[in-house]
């Protein structure tokens, strides 16, 4: 589909004219497009492979015009195929072609003076043939950029997820593998993470916003029965400040696995993430971290047993209407929490001292256990946690 010379013999003269001296004509074109776009004295296109690209493209033009046969575009694709894999940016690109065409036409028309060999005439009516071959060419070339991008970010996207699966699975032990995941997704081998675990489709774009703007990148990842995230914060960013924004942005319930310094404990911060999650039907919060502590774990590592467990130790007070069970849980986690001060709990929960005794008494006969005897405050503690990774029923 290229265009036709409009003066035949004349127009044809001119083009072999260029085509004899084309090393020059290839110089300065090189030289312009240094001059005008510093990308190319900057990216990643070395001069050996500008001056082969701008070679290659020029020598289909002048032969089209030297012979009036179709211009071949195959050299254009190919630039822009080339262009795309170097990540070239394609407004740069295309404005090197421009300059290479105006550059032509300059030449052009100084060659014709010179040489006489054709008059301004013929000159006014090649310009619609040279600038009909720069549109076919910068056409050509932009459709192959396109088209390769679109296959790079696919290609890229699938490498993603499946580097991201081996991560979250734990089939990438290797240090190679994990470097190689660590750089596809923009994140330092060691360092400060996070795994957030949610059911709903996808993040809020305001979600990943707030941590942005608190120096936290996040990848994340669907996969059929959750939406999995990785979180890494910088050196400067407190864990309470991404789990405030967290408990701030969700817009559905969010399990957070505790702070891992390594990407090769993903899995089992993944784990401890998927654990937090079922613990929030009776947290009263979107968000909850899972509890680092040696006997939140143990009761984690078999979260089959933690059912029984609570209902050995808290069958009597799990039995309770729900208003007065969550009032006695609350009183003796917030009893624990304060090291058995019954004064400090009073003042958390801002009431009188002997309200908290009351409460803790109502605990003790309910559960057939002593809070002053060792064995049975394990017991109660244990319990406790175990309602973490076993929350009772909304009619239990």
């Amino acid at each position: 589909m290229g265009a036709q010379a409009p003066a035949g013999d004349e127009l044809s003269e001119l083009g072999y004219q260029m085509l004899d001296r084309l090393d020059s004509v290839v110089e300065a074109m090189c030289r312009l497009v240094y001059r005008e776009l510093p990308f190319y004295s900057e990216g990643d296109v070395t001069d050996v492979d500008l001056r082969r690209s701008v070679h290659d493209n020029l020598v289909p033009v002048l032969q089209s015009l030297s012979t009036s046969t179709p211009l071949n575009l195959e050299v254009a694709r190919a630039t822009g195929r080339e262009r795309a894999e170097q990540s070239a940016p394609l407004p740069e690109v295309l404005r090197a072609f421009r300059i290479g065409f105006e550059h032509l036409w300059h030449d052009l028309v100084e060659t014709a003076r010179a040489t006489g060999t054709v008059d301004d005439t013929i000159l006014v009516d090649a310009a619609t043939t040279v600038w009909r071959l720069a549109g076919e060419c910068t056409d050509a070339l932009a459709i192959a950029y396109r088209s390769t991008s679109t296959e790079l970010a696919v290609r890229l996207e699938h490498r993603r997820l499946a580097l991201l699966d081996a991560l979250f699975l734990g089939s990438a032990t290797d240090t190679t593998t994990l470097w190689e995941i660590a750089e596809t997704l923009g994140v330092p081998l060691t360092g400060r993470f996070l795994i957030v675990v949610t059911t709903s489709a996808e993040p809020s774009a305001d979600l990943d916003a707030r941590l942005g703007r608190h120096g936290v990148h996040t990848t994340w990842r669907w996969r059929p029965d959750a939406l999995t995230g990785l979180l890494s914060a910088g050196p400067g960013t407190a864990e309470s400040v991404v789990l405030a924004d967290l408990e701030s942005g969700a817009a559905h319930d969010l399990g957070v696995s505790g702070l891992f310094e390594h990407l090769r404990d993903a899995p089992q911060a993944l784990h401890d993430a998927r654990i937090a999650l079922t613990t929030l039907t009776h947290q009263g919060r979107k968000v909850v971290q899972y509890d680092t502590s040696p006997l939140a774990m143990l009761v984690s590592a078999a979260p089959a047993e933690a059912g029984r467990v609570t209902t050995a130790v808290f069958g009597g007070l799990l039995a309770l209407g729900v208003h007065e069970r969550a009032t006695l849980l609350g009183t003796l986690r917030s009893w624990c929490a304060n090291e058995g001060s019954t004064d400090r709990t009073a003042l958390q929960l801002h009431c009188h001292s002997n309200t908290i005794r009351y409460r803790l008494r109502r605990i003790e006969t309910l559960t057939e256990r002593s809070l002053r005897n060792p064995q049975d405050l394990a017991e109660i503690v244990t319990a406790l946690n175990a309602l973490r990774v076993s929350p009772p029923g909304p009619g239990s």
